[in-house]
């Protein structure tokens, strides 16, 4: 149960992290625009810190998928 639960999460994060990735992205190049560098930077940290998020989900995604297929 636990295994199904950690993919759910891990598809949910993979599957909504880009847009948000998007969303960050956009509100760092925003504050860059109005003189805010502390901000851009803030929100480029965050957009860097969630690809390693998106990139850790897909790599859980992929060893369950493993360990579903050696396990058969």
């Amino acid at each position: 149960m636990l295994d199904l639960a950690t993919v759910f999460l891990a598809l949910g994060a993979f599957l909504l992290g880009p847009h948000w990735l998007l969303g960050a992205i956009r509100q760092a190049d925003q504050c860059e625009a109005a003189g805010d560098p502390l901000g851009a930077l803030a929100w480029t940290l965050a957009a860097v810190l969630g690809s390693y998020a998106v990139a850790l989900a897909f790599l859980v995604l992929v060893i369950q998928a493993a360990r579903h297929g050696f396990a058969a």
